[in-house]
């Protein structure tokens, strides 16, 4: 072991889902590159993290009080506030001062803050680094990463994030809701270009063109953009089978989108009219991917 790996920081992940399975995966390897400690992995069900480790250079860890004992920098990514809550919370009692926590799920501007200002009276930095992209886009590491929280904590992390997990990094300040608020700002847009999609797939459908055709002009006018590729979801019916982001999840962000829009006095119709749609498709169909409100429509 040469003498720059005993002071190389001993990096950890938790939660390997859809998204945490690939961003840990692209840390591990960038990790390994550096010749630095292999990054310690972490899930719930921990043959997630026995499956990670048949891939890249990881070892598994078989609690968060082992987590937090060994590692200088864990990176998380988690299904909701209550999840990523709760995390912190069983961290919290065994974690090293002057560790660091990148939280990279969507939750809530105010949570984040509190958790925040909760670890800085244990000396640990927080950092909310949520990211925008589908699965697709975090196995390819092609994601969008959004960063805020103390200026030099974030760069000491941003070398392990980019070009690791996404390709470019958007600063925002030292406030951890800011890059949470624009998270929620970038899902607004989401579920918007859905909603529309939707509705011009019927209209298309409606009016005798067919969805076929309006995906073709979709492809023409907008190449390889997002509406194409929703357009080509609820073409093909994959939203049933194929779920890159279930309703179950837009929903949950709707819920901070709205609630952001209501303390800024902002009026949000197309968000109202997708969660009844939203609301709607899970009530017929279940947990599908969001590109399913196509169907509450025709």
């Amino acid at each position: 072991m040469s003498s720059s790996t005993t002071t190389a920081p001993q990096c950890a992940y938790i939660g390997l889902g859809a998204m945490g399975k690939s961003m840990a995966g692209h840390i591990a390897n960038k990790l390994n590159s550096l010749n630095y400690p292999a990054l310690l992995a972490y899930n719930r069900t921990q043959a997630r993290a026995e499956d990670l480790k048949k891939t890249h250079p990881v070892e598994v860890a078989t609690s968060l009080e082992q987590v937090a004992k060994s590692a200088d920098i864990i990176f998380s990514c988690l299904l909701n506030d209550a999840a990523v809550v709760e995390t912190v919370n069983s961290l919290k009692p065994h974690l090293k001062s002057g560790a660091i926590l990148v939280e990279s799920s969507t939750i809530s501007p105010a949570v984040a803050q509190e958790l925040a200002a909760e670890l800085k009276q244990v000396g640990v930095a927080y950092l909310a680094c949520p990211v925008m992209g589908p699965p697709v886009k975090a196995a390819s590491g092609d994601l969008s990463v959004m960063m805020a929280g103390a200026k030099d904590v974030r760069s000491k992390v941003l070398p392990l994030l980019i070009p690791v997990i996404g390709k470019k990094a958007i600063e925002l300040g030292e406030d951890v809701g800011e890059s949470l608020r624009l998270k929620l700002c970038g899902n607004f847009f989401i579920t918007s270009v859905v909603e529309m999609v939707a509705e011009g797939m019927t209209l298309g459908e409606g009016a005798g063109v067919g969805q076929d055709k309006v995906k073709e002009l979709l492809d023409c006018v907008f190449p390889n953009s997002l509406l194409g590729i929703y357009a080509g979801r609820m073409l093909n019916n994959t939203y049933r089978d194929e779920i890159a982001f279930p309703i179950s999840a837009a929903k949950k962000d709707v819920g901070h989108i709205t609630h952001m829009a209501k303390e800024a006095g902002v009026s949000l119709p197309i968000t109202e009219i997708f969660l009844e749609n939203a609301n709607k498709a899970q009530a017929e169909q279940g947990d599908i991917d969001l590109s399913g409100i196509v169907g509450s429509k025709l």
